[in-house]
């Protein structure tokens, strides 16, 4: 049945295919372009007045094949981008089919509850629906749109429970608000009972004509109806002329009256023409030259900014030089100051101990000893084969050892060098100067 009704009716997906696997049963649909009414904004009353008329064209169908959709609801509700037609989707009624079980007394029941909350009539919620559960679902859900609330969000009345909506909607319509809540109302006798009936007190209310919609889809053409081009077509003709003669008389006055203008009127689409013409070329070119002044204003702003960039980089290149020519300067002078500070400490190192020398040292003479003893930390000391530490370790004394001081000498750095010798262990050599006390 959804194979038929998809395949003749063009607000309904056609159904491409069907199939189980892995115990999952799968439909193959028409893809539907477009958006859901939850996807749009709040549509306007005389909108949504044509969205109602179309469904309820559709669900007249569909009721005319006994079937129920049992899941209309504003995300079931595409309307279709091509040509404005609001598509019906998703049909609940396979969904119960599918859970559908065999009693012991032979009837057949769903064990499979379809609807979704706030859009199931009261009926729906045990199981059973009736034509008026769609229109009931379909009233909401025009609600809907007019609002932008789902149902729960609407206040009610605490008497009677009907929801309490046409405060939130501007410039609404009197006899479409009297339709939708008829269509809404808890009590199922009070409800419209099929889609016809609630089309035609539509129409009655709003003085519309009755509306008829193609049920055989068109592959070959691609012109559709949509809601705002809803038409009448129970317009009939009238009248009738009588005779042949008549006819070609009437023909013929009618040319001979239109062949008078027919060459002014073609002169003034010609210059109509041009005129639209020239206006069209003469827009697109001042079109063009606005957009390359403005590339050219563009570019140039880009080239100025690119310039101040160089320069600010070539000016803080040059900073950056200047400071580290600036820390090279302040190094090089720093090292200087520290080579003469060097310089001044050996000559004065070198002039204490040349004064040491000549006044507390014993002279280079090897013949003069001086005794003497090893002073310092406690510990051992080395004695080299020559006045400074570059020279190899001849022999070790320590704190306390009695020592002759036989001559000195200062080594490379200007630090004073004594030559000794060790009694206790018969070692000569060069010991510092900081290291023998007198």
């Amino acid at each position: 049945v959804l194979e038929e009704l998809g395949n003749q009716h063009p607000q309904i997906p056609t159904l491409y295919a069907y199939f189980c696997q892995d115990n999952q049963y799968y439909l193959v649909q028409e893809y539907i372009e477009g958006k859901n009414l939850t996807q749009m904004a709040i549509l306007s009353p005389q909108y949504c007045l044509s969205i109602l008329l179309s469904l309820l064209e559709t669900l007249k169908y569909v009721h005319h094949k006994n079937i129920i959709h049992r899941d209309i609801k504003p995300e079931n509700i595409i309307i279709r981008e091509s040509d404005g037609l609001p598509v019906l989707i998703d049909f609940g009624a396979v969904k119960e089919t599918m859970g559908s079980l065999n009693t012991s007394s032979g009837s057949t029941v769903s064990s499979v509850i379809v609807g979704s909350t706030g859009f199931m009539a009261p009926e729906q919620s045990t199981g059973r629906t009736v034509f008026s559960t769609d229109l009931f679902a379909l009233g909401l859900t025009i609600i809907y749109s007019l609002t932008g609330k789902y149902p729960i969000e609407l206040p009610s009345n605490n008497l009677t429970g009907e929801l309490e909506w046409q405060s939130l909607v501007t410039n609404l319509d009197p006899s479409l608000a009297r339709v939708l809540n008829k269509a809404i109302k808890m009590d199922l006798p009070s409800r419209y009972l099929t889609a016809e009936a609630m089309l035609k007190d539509l129409q009655t209310k709003k003085n519309l004509p009755p509306t008829t919609v193609s049920l055989q889809k068109d592959t070959s053409s691609s012109t559709s109806l949509t809601p705002r081009q809803i038409v009448s077509s129970s317009s009939s003709v009238t009248g009738a002329i009588s005779s042949s003669s008549g006819v070609q008389n009437f023909t013929d006055d009618f040319r001979n009256k239109n062949d008078k203008s027919s060459s002014n009127i073609i002169v003034i689409l010609l210059v109509l023409l041009v005129a639209l013409f020239a206006s069209l070329l003469g827009f697109l070119i001042i079109q063009n030259m606005n957009q390359t002044q403005q590339q050219l204003a563009q570019a140039q702003r880009e080239k100025q900014e690119t310039e101040a960039r160089l320069q600010q980089e070539q000016t803080r290149g040059l900073e950056e030089e200047n400071k580290r020519e600036e820390a090279q300067k302040l190094r090089l002078e720093l090292e200087e100051e520290f080579r003469q500070e060097e310089l001044r400490r050996k000559a004065e190192i070198r002039e204490n101990n040349t004064n040491t020398i000549h006044t507390t040292s014993p002279s280079n003479n090897s013949n003069v000893i001086t005794n003497a003893v090893v002073t310092g930390r406690s510990g051992r000391k080395n004695i080299r084969s020559g006045p400074g530490t570059v020279y190899s370790i001849v022999g070790t004394v320590y704190t306390g050892d009695a020592i002759n001081v036989m001559g000195s000498d200062l080594d490379r750095g200007g630090y004073l060098w004594y030559r000794v010798s060790h009694p206790a262990s018969g070692t000569t050599g060069w010991i510092a100067a900081q290291l023998v006390n007198y």
